[in-house]
């Protein structure tokens, strides 16, 4: 029989998984709760990201119909545009309304799932990197230099963590 996660059980947990999605370093996390780092990223990854990832599905999906409902309204207008070039000849505007038409098109299919987004990877959401970055501050407070210099870098980064 597999062990308890700590963290599940906490008196705490709701205030310990709030500070854990806003990305509080694990060693204050832990400091405040009496609880250990391996403790909070285990349940990050094994309980946590699930959850948050649910979280935002259901509430993209809510969000979600308003912003097709919108693309689509745009969608027909830009098909009416399109008609009116045709009819007058005009090349040039035709070629620009097939063009924008194409790209909202493009963006509703990604956003239904119908067609993949290669490359699009927002590594500070991932688990791991998460569990890589505090592993890493937290493997440097036994030198507070090297540990300021990395979080000072890691800040600068653009979207910056740590």
């Amino acid at each position: 029989m597999g062990r308890t996660c700590s963290i599940c059980g906490h008196p705490a947990r709701e205030t310990i998984d709030s500070s854990l999605v806003r990305r509080v370093p694990y060693r204050n996390i832990a400091e405040r709760f009496s609880v250990s780092p391996g403790a909070l990223s285990r349940h990050l990854n094994e309980h946590l990201a699930e959850y948050v990832q649910e979280s935002l599905k259901e509430y993209g999906t809510a969000k979600g119909v308003k912003v097709l409902s919108k693309l689509g309204n745009l969608v027909e207008r830009l098909e009416a545009f399109l008609d009116k070039a045709e009819e007058r000849e005009d090349g040039a505007e035709f070629r620009a309304n097939a063009a924008e038409l194409r790209k909202q098109l493009e963006l509703i299919a990604k956003l239904q799932g119908e067609l993949a987004q290669e490359g699009t990877t927002n590594i500070q959401l991932n688990p791991e990197w998460l569990q890589i970055e505090a592993t890493i501050v937290t493997t440097l407070e036994s030198f507070p230099d090297a540990k300021d210099a990395v979080v000072g870098a890691l800040k600068e980064l653009p979207n910056g963590s740590a």
